[in-house]
């Protein structure tokens, strides 16, 4: 018992572990916001060349159909 009352009042870790940690937190953090940041431009321009595509695609077929029915009908 007085084996564990001895480390339990030592600290887990050192002062040069955490600042270890802290350093690396630091990178880790930089690297997943520098990731997020990409995947969001990318999610933008995907989602804006969709939208362009899509309403292109809808004008063009628009036309052609109103064009189809006016000849079908005559």
């Amino acid at each position: 018992m007085t084996e564990t009352a001895t480390t339990e009042n030592e600290p887990l870790f050192t002062a040069t572990e955490v600042q270890q940690f802290e350093a690396d937190d630091v990178v880790a953090g930089t690297a997943i916001g520098k990731m997020l940041t990409v995947l969001f431009l990318y999610t933008v321009l995907a989602m804006s060349f969709v939208t362009w595509w899509t309403y292109s695609s809808l004008s063009e077929n628009h036309g052609q159909s109103a064009n189809t029915s006016d000849h079908t009908e005559h």
